[in-house]
């Protein structure tokens, strides 16, 4: 007879078995409809020009620091 923690564990177990099952279910449903089944990712050049934005915003709101020799 099983406890509660190996139900618990197979529940979940199932669980994750359903969403990785439903997410290549909808892959292949996205393709079968001529849909661009990676118009949702981003890509590489995309997340260069985020940071690259981001780099530059945090740049130009910063402040020069001056020295202070007495803590």
């Amino acid at each position: 007879m099983m406890n509660w923690q190996q139900w618990v564990v197979a529940i979940l177990l199932l669980l994750c078995i359903v969403r990785i099952g439903w997410g290549i279910y909808a892959f292949f449903r996205r393709t079968r409809e001529n849909g661009n089944p990676c118009a949702n990712c981003v890509t590489g050049c995309d997340l260069k020009r985020l940071m690259d934005e981001k780099r530059v915003e945090c740049s130009a709101t910063k402040k020069e620091k001056k020295k202070n020799c007495c803590g």
